[in-house]
């Protein structure tokens, strides 16, 4: 039996509802990330690979906890989102649902410079996250101070556009 006009926009309707539905509740597919936590590689030690990820809300990150030694955790998130902690030895997966910026470091190795930054759709935090980041660095690494300076800069680091003045 073949279906009329008017069943086949309904069919058309429920299936776009469904999808929405789906949508809002997270049943939807979102993108998976992994970074992992390195210990040494060509010349360079206890540093995050990728150091940046830019994602899409819902989007979830699992960061890989490649020895003991290793303790990932955000340092800095957008307003509304929720801070994490790996649990010592362990990889944990997060899943990032507010937008900006969100900067996080391994807690025994952030005097080396062990950080990295997650960008949520748009910077909406841009100036918070920098302001933060600058007072982070000089606080807290002892070495590498320079190792995520590229990603601020204004002339070709990923939020370039965002902070031209």
């Amino acid at each position: 039996m073949k279906a009329g006009k008017g069943q086949t926009g309904l069919l058309r309707a429920t299936l776009i509802c469904v999808w929405l539905l789906c949508s809002a509740a997270g049943l939807v597919r979102a993108e998976e990330y992994v970074v992992l936590g390195i210990d040494n590689r060509n010349y360079q030690s206890m540093f995050f690979e990728p150091d940046f990820l830019r994602i899409e809300p819902g989007d979830s990150v699992t960061f890989v906890v490649t020895n003991f030694d290793h303790l990932p955790r955000s340092v800095f998130v957008p307003d509304g989102a929720a801070h994490w902690e790996a649990e010592p030895g362990k990889s944990v997966t997060v899943t990032l649902r507010e937008e900006g910026i969100y900067i996080f470091e391994c807690f025994y190795h952030a005097v080396m410079g062990m950080a990295g930054v997650v960008l949520v759709g748009q910077p909406v935090n841009i100036e918070e996250a920098r302001a933060f980041f600058e007072r982070y660095k000089d606080e807290v690494f002892a070495m590498n101070k320079d190792r995520l300076d590229r990603l601020w800069d204004p002339q070709g680091g990923p939020f370039a556009v965002e902070i031209r003045d």
